[in-house]
């Protein structure tokens, strides 16, 4: 086997939060679009629009998901000859369409009715996933070569909340998530790898959910 398709997760943090992820107005400390910084538990970034409140809207529509990989992630250090192009492209459709599925999922079993146009009461959702890392993945040339991990690999959500009707956006949102550590390798199969992205997601979906929840219960 190949030495390289068994990947520790690689701790980058430091790296990522050094990048800018918004342009600011240094003197104000507020995003160019008016956003100023508000603490959001277990979020690592978050701004919002002086005044903004998510409590009048009852529906979302979710927009499609961009899928970005991290600048040191390698399709070539996969299998014997790497990934070719068109499975590259297939895992970024694949976490999209997991990612919208996930989000509609949890909203809507929550109560919140999925739109497919904006509307009044309606929250436009803009989720990107960008950074993303992938520890371990079977290419098609893989044959009976198995590729096993400690972890899925890492993530960071990018999250634009706005009022469907006018465009405006609420709140914005940044964070990071690594997947969990195991003890023992993991087969990086479809099946591990979906579960795992899965997990991450869901998570952040429930923040959603609960924000929206907060505020419609917010005097």
């Amino acid at each position: 086997m190949n030495p390289r398709c068994i990947r520790p997760a690689v701790a980058a943090a430091a790296l990522l939060l050094a990048l800018p992820l918004l342009a600011t107005d240094a003197t104000t400390n507020s995003t160019l679009d008016g956003l100023v910084p508000v603490e959001v538990k277990n979020i690592d970034k978050a701004w919002k629009r002086p005044g903004a409140s998510l409590g009048s809207y009852t529906s979302v529509m979710i927009r499609p998901v961009s899928v970005a990989f991290n600048k040191s992630w390698n399709p070539r250090d996969y299998g014997v000859f790497g990934l070719k192009s068109d499975e590259v492209e297939h895992l970024r459709a694949e976490l999209s369409k997991i990612a919208s599925s996930t989000f509609g999922r949890v909203l809507s079993k929550g109560g919140y009715t999925l739109a497919t146009s904006p509307g009044e009461h309606v929250l436009e959702v803009q989720a990107d996933i960008v950074d993303l890392v992938v520890n371990g993945v079977e290419p098609r040339d893989a044959g009976n070569i198995h590729v096993f991990v400690t972890s899925a690999g890492e993530m960071r959500l990018l999250l634009s909340l706005r009022d469907s009707v006018t465009g405006t956006t609420l709140y914005r949102t940044s964070d990071f998530k690594r997947g969990q550590e195991y003890e023992r390798l993991e087969w990086a199969n479809n099946v591990f790898n979906r579960a795992e992205a899965e997990r991450a997601l869901d998570g952040w979906a429930r923040q959603l959910k609960a924000a929206l929840d907060g505020a419609k219960s917010a005097p």
